[in-house]
């Protein structure tokens, strides 16, 4: 996520930064090849253990703002066995994502969905002549 995307986001959702000097540990996957001692796994080789830290942020946010964003992940992220709102949203990012690189890979394919774009604004903005 970009700072942009960052400052847009709280703007949008009333979110003010009160203090962002502190920082979190950020959970690393474990190196199994750390344990080859198959007769005492509390042995590890001299391998240095790193420990990855990010900002760590103190906000305000408004109840009704939290309130939106936790309803929203729900529905989106968290409803899956019951409605199927994560495997749509799911499905329609894996096909955006397989579009983009048929796009890139195909000339006649990025040129195809460029007019359909152009022509999709045409008739959205009302420029496009009844056929």
């Amino acid at each position: 996520m970009t700072d942009y995307n960052k400052k847009e986001f709280c703007q949008r959702h009333r979110i003010n930064v009160i203090d962002s000097s502190k920082r979190a540990y950020k959970h690393t996957q474990m190196n199994v090849q750390w344990f080859k001692y198959q007769d005492d796994y509390n042995k590890i080789d001299n391998v240095p253990i790193t420990f990855e830290t990010e900002t760590l942020y103190t906000i305000e946010i408004a109840e009704t703002e939290l309130q939106r964003i936790a309803d929203f992940e729900f529905q989106v992220f968290n409803n899956m066995k019951e409605k199927g709102h994560y495997g749509m949203f799911e499905t329609l990012m894996e096909q955006k994502e397989k579009e983009k690189i048929l796009r890139d890979r195909y000339p006649a394919v990025k040129k195809a969905y460029e007019y359909y774009s152009l022509m999709l604004a045409l008739a959205n903005s009302g420029d496009l002549p009844d056929a």
